[in-house]
């Protein structure tokens, strides 16, 4: 369904066209506002494009007001365009079929593109379509360009689509096959015409190959080469009739005639194989490109077929405001296209999905408010009734809260007692704790006094504790034998938060055996003996750090760390 008024954007690689059209009852087009830019971006930037789209809206905005639907084309080369048969089947089943053919036929993860696809013909058993994809990004920034300047996109279309569908708005009355050349600055789309369906061929031959041979020619930079090409070939240049540039830019016009001219008689050859068309019989040109002198004629020469100008506003009407489309027509193909009526089968929407979700929401969003309203009204009555009852129900709660007030007061006084239980009982139990560790100091010292005197002849020069420091590290002592704030390793399995105290031992053992030589084997087993007593000690989790000095004759000095089980604190 057309929509009576539209604002349409036609993104090129060398013209950004923009205008608001409208259509009447009967269908006729009106160009009631028209704005043209010439860019010259960087064909490796896509960003820089994409600023320029925005430069250009924000210009014209600022004399004309933007608001509404619109719809973006965008040119061949960012378009990936197959053309391919599937089975003809209802369009319920057709989804699954198609996107496989996308994934087989779109060189790109299908989630880093967006695609869609057009019936181009319905004949027989086979449906013909059109896969049209666009990189995600790329087609997302124009959207959001678009949408900055306060406008709803609701289509995005290929330029080559939109040109189909120009020439099929002005020129109803042609039958049979016709091709449409639209000559770009970075491409040209081929775009073959036979009565309902189409077919397009994208091909990178288009104006800036002109301005490339001539900057390779006279070495000089592309925008230098750009300005000398349109000076020359529009008849403002100065320089003099026989000037070598001169003849530089005809023979890149020349060079790429014949290439056009070959390119236009492969794509013809290779489509009537394909679809067994007729020969065309006419070739209309647009675009930036068609404007070149000579062109039409030297193409008729060569392809023997008529070639005309196409007249984009052939049956469209211009309003004042828009009185420069006559002069800038061939560029405004594509932007005619994007207001004009498809075909009424399936069109192309290169939407981003996320913009697909939020146009259709905002579709449905009246039928929706309809909806909520009739809920609303409906539970009108049930929300009364249930308003009523609630009344009835607080005043029998403030009944039942006046009356378990007195519970409440016992109850509050219940858990200060509580509170205070726990408060008392775990002062007794750090009490028991107190109480507990003085008496392991006393049994530990006990059987340590009797593991000594099992062996004989023993004695403890120091005895040392090593505790850890409140701030969680070791102190002096800990530090230097080993110690630390916690070692779980100390004693398996027990608790890794509490302290652990080591304590280093210092003391001497007499060989009687001995006195006045070094001390025997049999001194080393004795002090080995008392070291592994200590060790199955009920206070004691294991011991580490031996030395022994036998340096002394007759004695036996020893050193060594004592580590406390946790479970039997001191």
């Amino acid at each position: 369904m057309a929509l009576p008024r539209l604002f349409a954007v036609d993104c090129g690689a060398g013209h950004i066209t923009s205008g608001l059209i409208t259509t009447d009852k009967s269908g006729n087009l009106t160009l009631e506002q028209l704005a043209c830019d010439a860019i010259n971006p960087d064909p490796s930037s896509d960003g820089e494009w994409l600023e320029m789209i925005a430069n250009s809206l924000a210009e014209n905005s600022r004399s004309k007001k933007q608001t509404g639907p619109a719809v973006l084309g965008l040119p061949g080369h960012h378009i990936l365009g197959k053309f391919i048969k599937i089975p003809s089947i209802e369009e319920s089943k057709r989804a699954k079929i198609v996107q496989f053919e996308a994934q087989q036929n779109i060189p790109y993860p299908l989630n880093e593109v967006v695609w869609d696809y057009e019936v181009v013909s319905e004949h027989g058993l086979d449906l013909e379509l059109m896969l049209a994809a666009v990189k995600q990004d790329l087609v997302q920034g124009a959207c959001d360009v678009i949408s900055r300047r306060g406008l709803t996109l609701r289509n995005v279309l290929p330029s080559s689509v939109a040109v189909a569908r120009c020439f099929r708005y002005n020129y109803p009355e042609v039958k049979g096959a016709v091709v449409v050349a639209d000559i770009g600055a970075r491409s040209t789309n081929l775009i073959f015409i036979d009565d309902g369906r189409f077919f397009v061929r994208t091909i990178p031959l288009a104006g800036n190959t002109i301005t490339q041979s001539i900057a390779e020619e006279l070495k000089m930079d592309f925008t230098h080469s750009e300005m000398t090409k349109i000076q020359v070939l529009t008849g403002v240049s100065e320089l003099p009739v026989q000037s070598p540039t001169r003849a530089v830019v005809q023979n890149a016009v020349n060079s790429f005639v014949g290439k056009m001219h070959l390119e236009i008689t492969r794509s013809i050859v290779n489509y009537r194989r394909q679809s067994g068309a007729e020969q065309p019989t006419h070739l209309y040109l647009t675009g930036g490109g068609s404007v070149l002198l000579s062109l039409t004629s030297q193409l008729q020469e060569r392809l023997k077929i008529s070639v005309d100008i196409l007249n984009p506003l052939k049956n469209v009407q211009v309003s004042a405001n828009a009185s420069r489309a006559t002069e800038v027509s061939p560029l405004l193909a594509g932007l005619i296209g994007l207001a004009a009526p498809g075909s009424g089968r399936k069109p192309i929407n290169l939407l981003p999905t996320m913009m697909l979700a939020l146009l259709d929401f905002k579709k449905r969003q009246p039928y929706l408010i309809l909806a909520a309203a009739l809920v609303a009204v409906s539970l009108l009555p049930p929300l009364i009734q249930s308003s009523r009852h609630l009344a009835a129900i607080r005043s029998q709660e403030a009944t039942i809260k006046q009356a378990i007030m007195p519970l409440q007061v016992l109850q509050d006084r219940i858990k200060l007692n509580g509170t205070q239980f726990d408060e008392a009982a775990a002062e007794i139990s750090a009490i028991q704790s107190l109480a507990e560790s003085k008496n392991n100091w006393i049994n530990f010292m006990s059987d340590l006094q009797e593991r000594l005197i099992k062996v004989q002849d023993v004695w403890l020069d120091t005895l040392e504790v090593i505790r850890p420091n409140a701030a969680g590290a070791g102190n002096e002592a800990g530090a230097l034998f080993g110690g630390a704030p916690t070692d779980p390793a100390a004693a398996p399995g027990a608790d890794p938060a509490k302290p652990v105290i080591r304590l280093k031992l210092s003391g001497r053992l007499i060989d009687r055996n001995n006195p006045v030589s070094r001390v025997s084997p049999d001194s080393y087993g004795r002090i080995k003996n008392l070291l592994t007593s200590f060790a199955g000690s009920q206070f004691i989790a294991k011991v580490e750090k031996e030395s022994f000095d036998p340096n002394t004759p007759g004695i036996l000095r020893f050193d060594f760390i004592m580590v406390i089980d946790p479970a039997r604190p001191l």
